[in-house]
């Protein structure tokens, strides 16, 4: 593999290029953006119920709904060699992107989240407190 080319602009932004991709890194894009569908449902149902965690399932459910759905329609695009919208360029730059995004919102799942078993002991904290049913 020629590393060289993804520095090279006409390569990776060519109008029309030829052909699509290969067999394995088809399959490997296929997995990640439906895998990324299948956690978007997956958070739907996480979002619904009552938990501390509501906010983080929210930013993955929608990092998993723009990476599913712009990812399989830049998949498309280059399969049936759209004009402008198959260059290699811009799914390379969607995924890196997305990279990125998913980075953040690990850095918030590590920062701004409080931690469940300090969640738990402020809770029993409050309801000591609290009359008891009889």
């Amino acid at each position: 593999m020629n590393l060289e080319k993804l520095l090279d602009l006409s390569y990776l932004f060519n109008r029309f290029p030829p052909a699509g991709f290969s067999w394995p890194l088809r399959i490997v894009l296929l997995i990640i953006f439906v895998g990324s569908l299948v956690l978007a449902f997956y958070t739907h149902k996480k979002i619904g119920q009552k938990d501390l965690r509501k906010k983080l399932w929210k930013k993955i459910q929608v990092w998993s709904w723009t990476n599913g759905l712009v990812g399989l329609t830049l998949m498309y695009f280059r399969e049936v060699r759209a004009l402008y919208l198959s260059a290699r360029g811009w799914l390379l730059i969607f995924i890196l992107l997305m990279f990125v995004w998913l980075i953040f919102i690990i850095i918030f799942a590590k920062t701004k989240l409080p931690d469940k078993a300090e969640a738990e002991k402020k809770e029993q904290e409050f309801n000591k407190w609290l009359p008891k049913k009889k």
